[in-house]
């Protein structure tokens, strides 16, 4: 979470309300996993269009980048450090 310049208590926090809209799942075994869910990523789809219709495709490579790297990862989830 350095990295996103969040603090434990605001990360926690985050974390909680994306889980609670059911748009990502936290398993906290040893470490913390979290992986993003049909829902998220439906959400982040949705996201993209609307980008999209609004400021163009220019503007969005990295975001398209980022949900194909997630549609292979589908069975990996995504670790939080």
């Amino acid at each position: 979470m350095d990295r996103c310049k969040l603090d434990s208590m605001d990360a926690e926090n985050y974390l909680s309300a994306l889980a609670e809209l059911s748009l990502l799942t936290i398993e906290d075994d040893d470490g913390m996993k979290c992986q993003t869910t049909d829902k998220g990523i439906e959400f982040l789809n949705t996201y993209h269009r609307l980008r999209w219709l609004l400021w163009g495709k220019e503007n969005d490579f990295l975001l398209v980048r980022l949900l194909e790297q997630m549609k292979k990862k589908e069975q990996h989830p995504f670790y939080v450090s």
